[in-house]
């Protein structure tokens, strides 16, 4: 059987884990965040009891990269690296291992967007669709052959999190039937056309969710609905305090002004 090493941090990471190692795939080993990264990332998942149920070797590190990690990669030698949900870009030392190689995913349609936030990000650049890619890794930054891509439409309605939920329902079909394309040696390589490239996304911070009340209405909006858990929250403040706003709707009240307090409930502002 296919022997697998799985590298990955966060929720998306967890979910796809579990459908794998459920069908009984040979997972040798599983890296994932330790808890010097729960600071940075809002959906950082504990791989501690899904690894223990499965009787899978379990490391949790700061950096992939890190001559520790490699030589445990080297030692097991996988036939296969899946790298799913994970912010690091891997070693050369890392990609050389595996004889079917490494496989990332990227909730963009790659080649058209590449970078950092890319849910966040499609949701600010109002798009009305995106996909998940599973590519091959290579030394660039999403820039490896494409093995699969399937798209999922972005409505009005839709924020960070249901986008997130999507991504996540799309993952486990894909990665499963991927796995067995690849135990077959069937997988169709598509080398991404660089010329439909569009722009790359730059990393966000906590202070690109602070709400500016000057912008419209559908500005504001957007940026609420953009940066949705499992992102930190569009914020305001408030007497000196931070208020962090998760969600967002229209009144039809024309005479307020952005910003100002028209009701106020037990759940709810």
């Amino acid at each position: 059987m296919m022997k697998v090493a799985f590298i990955g941090g966060v929720k998306f990471s967890h979910e796809l884990l579990s459908i794998i190692l459920d069908n009984e795939w040979d997972v040798s080993v599983v890296f994932s965040y330790n808890d010097s990264k729960k600071k940075y990332y809002s959906d950082i998942a504990n791989f501690g009891e899904l690894t223990k149920k499965h009787n899978v070797r379990h490391i949790q590190v700061n950096n992939i990269n890190d001559d520790e990690n490699i030589k445990i990669l080297q030692k097991i030698n996988p036939d296969l690296i899946l790298v799913m949900g994970w912010s690091q870009l891997l070693d050369h030392e890392i990609i050389k291992i595996p004889k079917f190689g490494v496989i990332g995913s990227h909730p963009t349609e790659l080649p058209k967007f590449r970078g950092r936030a890319p849910i966040p990000w499609s949701i600010i650049k109002k798009l009305k669709e995106s996909a998940l890619t599973f590519f091959y890794i290579d030394e660039g930054i999403d820039h490896g052959d494409i093995i699969d891509q399937r798209k999922f439409n972005i409505s009005n309605k839709d924020d960070a999190t249901s986008i997130y939920e999507k991504v996540i329902d799309l993952g486990k079909k894909m990665i499963l039937d991927n796995l067995v394309i690849l135990k077959n040696n069937k997988i169709i390589r598509k080398k991404q056309i660089q010329s439909e490239f569009i722009e790359n996304w730059p990393k966000r911070t906590m202070d690109d969710g602070k709400i500016v009340w000057n912008n419209s209405s559908k500005e504001i909006h957007r940026l609420i609905r953009a940066t949705a858990f499992p992102y930190p929250g569009a914020f305001t403040k408030f007497n000196n305090e931070k208020l962090i706003i998760w969600k967002s709707d229209f009144l039809d009240n024309l005479n307020s002004s952005p910003g100002l307090i028209s009701e106020i409930h037990n759940d709810y502002v």
